[in-house]
């Protein structure tokens, strides 16, 4: 499936693409657009970037906590993510089993029907961190460093958009000027790692998801209040730009929909940072080539 509206020759840049990191040894294809291998190449410079991303981090992380690729069906409902791109959440289902005599009764679904399950496919990690939290007041602000596997249902072939894909997340929670002040450092920083990295990037401003149904007036709000800014570089031949990281302020909205407070009662504020990782590799072989030898020194 390609994208909305895509020509023959955009189908074809794609093919060539990944023909292209197929034969260098870095991907492997699947029959399903969005999904690749990674070989073992590509997985070394991961690991560099990486550790780029723990040296960068100023909270003194010594190495990202990992989660699971699936997150409670009720925290992604109780943080509204599903309510502007509900396209884009991959809900897990089940077949449904034999009930015990005492789970029969009337109106019961079918054996081997598929049933909704109770978790669904994290489309990002930050949403495993706020429901541990949910009517806390905290005393002092609270550092994450977050890694694991997301999915978006992206239908999709264009190379970079993938479907199933890794993110590097850190999350500060406080008042609203350390989460403010703590995201435009992150810009900085983030800055800083792509100039070390060779990847010219440009840093635009976004419109987020966090914020529930994202209508043209919330957009409009958002990019005049500077929440989300993304740093933006090509990932193959002819690649307009393609979102590397984000860098996002969340205000009050997550904290308040899982009630977070403050010492002194009000709601506690949030930023958070993701690094999508095959996207930022891919833009390195994009910037310096196939051939990893030839590469400059990322550490």
């Amino acid at each position: 499936m390609g994208r909305l509206g895509e020509t023959d020759e955009e189908t074809m840049t794609d093919t060539r693409q990944l023909e292209s990191l197929t034969a260098s040894g870095w991907v492997g294809t699947t029959s399903i657009p969005g999904l690749l291998s990674f070989t073992t190449k590509f997985e070394s410079v991961v690991q560099q970037v990486q550790a780029l991303l723990t040296a960068l981090d100023p909270s003194g992380t010594s190495g990202p906590s990992w989660y699971a690729s699936v997150i409670p069906r009720d925290d992604i409902v109780r943080g509204e993510y599903a309510a502007p791109f509900p396209q884009l959440l991959g809900s897990v289902h089940s077949m449904r089993q034999a009930p015990n005599d005492s789970e029969a009764g009337v109106g019961s679904a079918p054996v081997g029907e598929l049933e909704e399950s109770d978790v669904v496919l994290a489309p990002t990690l930050c949403y495993h961190i706020y429901p541990h939290l949910a009517g806390v007041r905290i005393e002092e602000p609270h550092y994450f460093d977050l890694a694991g596997q997301c999915y978006r249902h992206e239908a999709t072939s264009e190379y970079g958009r993938f479907r199933s894909f890794r993110i590097r997340e850190f999350v500060a929670i406080g008042t609203p000027e350390l989460a403010h002040e703590w995201r435009d450092g992150w810009i900085e920083r983030g800055e800083q790692l792509f100039n070390r990295l060779g990847v010219k990037v440009s840093v635009q401003q976004a419109t987020d998801p966090f914020f529930g149904p994202g209508d043209r007036f919330k957009r409009a709000s958002q990019l005049q209040r500077s929440l989300k800014y993304e740093f933006v570089a090509p990932v193959y031949d002819g690649d307009p730009g393609t979102a590397l990281a984000s860098a996002n302020r969340h205000n009050d909205h997550l904290c308040g929909r899982f009630a977070i407070q403050l010492a002194g009662g009000d709601r506690a504020h949030s930023s958070c940072v993701g690094f999508g990782l095959e996207r930022i590799v891919s833009a390195l072989i994009q910037a310096h080539g196939p051939a990893l030898e030839n590469w400059p020194e990322l550490a």
